[in-house]
């Protein structure tokens, strides 16, 4: 047989289940501004540790400077 709820039992049942809805909403927000003020203090992205190293040791000329011209 079914069980029949009474209308408070109901309604407690909603309003706790909309309190804890509200935790998790507030807490989520919470976890969302931390995340962007960690991302915006870590400024850009590094580029890695092995692609740095790579840069450091690659023998890639660089572009001649200009000529000075004398006058």
């Amino acid at each position: 047989m079914a069980k029949v709820l009474k209308f408070k039992e109901v309604n407690s049942d909603v309003e706790s289940r909309m309190k804890d809805f509200e935790k998790i909403r507030i807490k989520f927000k919470a976890d969302v501004k931390k995340a962007e003020a960690k991302k915006a203090a870590a400024g850009k992205e590094g580029k890695g540790l092995f692609k740095s190293i790579s840069e450091f040791f690659s023998d890639n000329p660089k572009a001649p400077a200009k000529p000075v011209v004398k006058k």
